[in-house]
């Protein structure tokens, strides 16, 4: 099956399903999906993520974010789960509108939007997503997804693909997935940019606004392994969600041994 969803207006859709996880098994199809934003998904966008289970959204935005493009999920429910700080976002906005958004902040873009900090800064946050996906029905397939879907639904979808038991590496080849199709997106960013604020970027600085580098997600992964010995660590210590809550999880939300 093709991971990558295309819909009208939703930016970077996937399915988790089919990915290899612990014992053998691969994650469940129809249960986990990430994306953007969903404040712009048109009625056949809607209709689609329903028609794939979609019953749960987990918003990652800043409250900002979500007041300013808000949403409603009518056939299931949102639940937010705020990934950054309003003062930051709210920053960051302004200087997109006034053009003073240079190239170094894009091309250190975690740096500049505390992604690098998300595990430690927003760790109740981090709390309310993995209680959510522990306690779905079986029948309710849980979405995750912030502005882009690509950096705080990043990070979310690594320490998840972590809990289930997914090899490094099929981690980080799911997170350079979003890099399809990245150029075109930043193109239009560019000339948005320059549209909106006069001023120009080169296409490959504005790449990192719509792409990921796989050294930031090392990084962080790296980061929290060093603090709490593993990712499996950071979710016991610093969430409460120990052996017994990973296990729960696995048995949600992965394939059924040999199936």
């Amino acid at each position: 099956m093709e991971r990558i969803v295309r819909l009208e207006t939703v930016q970077n859709l996937r399915e988790l399903g089919g990915l290899p996880a612990a014992d053998g098994r691969r994650v469940a199809f129809g249960r986990l999906f990430r994306s953007g934003s969903l404040h712009e998904a048109s009625p056949t966008d809607r209709a689609e993520l329903e028609a794939m289970g979609v019953r749960i959204t987990i918003d990652l935005r800043s409250a900002f974010e979500q007041a300013r493009q808000s949403y409603e999920w009518p056939s299931g429910r949102r639940v937010a789960a705020p990934l950054a700080h309003d003062e930051a976002v709210a920053a960051i906005f302004a200087r997109f509108q006034a053009g003073g958004l240079t190239e170094q902040d894009v091309e250190d873009w975690w740096h500049l939007t505390g992604v690098f900090r998300l595990p430690e800064e927003h760790a109740a946050s981090m709390r309310t997503i993995f209680t959510t996906l522990l306690e779905a029905g079986p029948a309710e397939g849980v979405l995750f997804h912030c502005t882009g879907g690509k950096d705080r639904t990043g990070v979310v979808a690594a320490f998840l693909l972590e809990a289930l038991g997914a090899p490094r590496q099929v981690i980080l080849e799911d997170f350079l997935l979003t890099n399809v199709g990245a150029a075109a997106r930043a193109a239009e960013f560019v000339e948005w940019m320059k549209r909106a604020t006069g001023q120009s970027m080169r296409p490959e600085i504005g790449y990192w606004l719509a792409g990921v580098k796989d050294e930031w997600l090392e990084t962080l992964l790296d980061q929290t392994t060093a603090r709490y010995g593993s990712i499996a660590g950071y979710l016991r210590d610093r969430l409460g969600f120990g052996a017994s809550e990973v296990a729960a999880l696995r048995a949600g939300y992965l394939e059924p041994p040999g199936a």
